[in-house]
């Protein structure tokens, strides 16, 4: 069975691969912490993190890093709509920034640049948490 994590509005329920419009329907569309958990990138953080992992014991682990950021950036676009069915452009694209926000947090790449401070990602990372489920339905 393909998992869906399109976020369900109210006026865009969804069973199955039907849409359906009535005010049954209005129990299965996405709250606050439905689309919170659809929006973060677990997968893709988790794949971050063991490639990280392996890259940064490497001897070109400054180049490395951004490679693997990249890959796992544009993989996981394609791996938003094949596997997890997301078939909003919007959602993905939000997922994904949720994902350069959670790599920035936890150093990677970023880490090498100059201007590069922790405490910056922190707080983008719990600004957007709280904040884009609340906008984006």
């Amino acid at each position: 069975m393909l998992v869906n994590r399109n976020i369900l509005t109210r006026n865009d329920a969804q069973v199955g691969n039907k849409k359906i419009r009535t005010p049954e329907s209005a129990a299965a569309y996405d709250n606050y912490y439905s689309r919170l958990i659809k929006l973060i990138p677990a997968e893709l953080i988790a794949l971050y993190l063991a490639m990280d992992g392996i890259v940064s014991a490497m001897p070109q682990k400054q180049i490395l890093l951004w490679v693997v950021f990249g890959i796992a950036l544009v993989g996981g676009w394609f791996y938003l709509a094949r596997v997890a069915n997301v078939t909003r452009v919007a959602q993905r694209i939000i997922t994904l920034m949720a994902f350069v926000i959670w790599v920035f947090v936890l150093g990677g790449p970023f880490a090498m640049l100059p201007w590069y401070d922790v405490n910056y990602g922190k707080l983008l990372v719990t600004l957007y948490t709280f904040f884009v489920p609340l906008f984006y339905k």
